[in-house]
C-alpha cells in the first residue's frame, strides 16, 4: 500500500510546497486512521507511517495528533466563513441553510468523525468570524441562533438524515430566522 505522500509522487518541491504537502498528508492520514479507531488509539508512529513523513516532519508542524485535528477543523470552519460571505447576498437563508445540509449529507463520514471526537466544535464561532457582531445584543443573538442551528444539525445528523437538505432549509428558516 502506497503513502500519501507516494500518491501524490512529487519529485522536488520548494521548502513551503514540501511543508504544505507533509501537512495535506498528515491531515488525510488522521483522518483516515480516526475512521477506523479513537484518536487516543493512534499513535504518532502510526500516523505518520501512514502519512509516509518523518516523526520530525509531524513535530515541524504540530505539537500534538489534537492540534493537527484542530488545524483540520479551523481549515473546515474557514471554508464555511468563506462561503458565507460569498453567498449571503447572493442567496436566501433557506438556501443557505441547505447547502450546509447537502454539504454535511456529502461528507458524512468526515462529520461523524469531528463529532466522535472530543473537539469541542461549540468553541468555533461561525458566524461571528464571517459577520462580527456590531454590539453586544448582536454577538448574543449570533451565540444562541449558531448554537441552536448546531444542534439542530447534530440532532438530523444521529437521526440518519431523514428529511432532505431542501426540507431542513425550510424548518431552519423557520425556527432561527424569526
Amino acid at each position: 500500500m502506497k503513502t500519501q505522500l507516494e500518491k501524490l509522487e512529487i519529485l522536488r518541491l520548494s521548502n513551503e510546497e514540501s511543508n504544505q504537502i507533509t501537512k495535506e498528508c498528515l491531515e488525510t492520514a488522521l483522518l483516515e486512521l480516526m475512521a477506523v479507531k479513537d484518536i487516543n488509539e493512534i499513535s504518532i508512529t502510526e500516523l505518520t507511517k501512514n502519512a509516509g513523513v518523518s516523526r520530525s516532519a509531524f513535530y515541524n508542524n504540530y505539537k500534538t495528533k489534537e492540534a493537527l485535528l484542530h488545524s483540520i477543523t479551523e481549515k473546515v470552519i474557514n471554508k464555511v466563513c468563506d462561503f458565507l460571505k460569498r453567498e449571503y447576498n447572493r442567496k436566501t437563508p433557506k438556501e443557505i441553510y441547505a447547502k450546509f445540509f447537502e454539504a454535511i449529507q456529502k461528507s458524512s463520514r468526515s462529520f461523524k468523525i469531528f463529532l466522535d471526537s472530543d473537539l469541542n466544535i461549540d468553541k468555533f464561532l461561525i458566524l461571528e468570524n464571517a459577520f462580527p457582531a456590531s454590539s453586544p445584543e448582536s454577538h448574543y443573538k449570533m451565540i444562541a441562533k449558531e448554537g441552536a442551528f448546531y444542534k439542530i444539525i447534530v440532532e438530523w445528523f444521529q437521526l440518519g438524515m431523514k428529511e432532505s437538505p431542501e426540507e431542513m432549509g425550510i424548518l431552519c428558516t423557520k425556527i432561527l430566522e424569526t
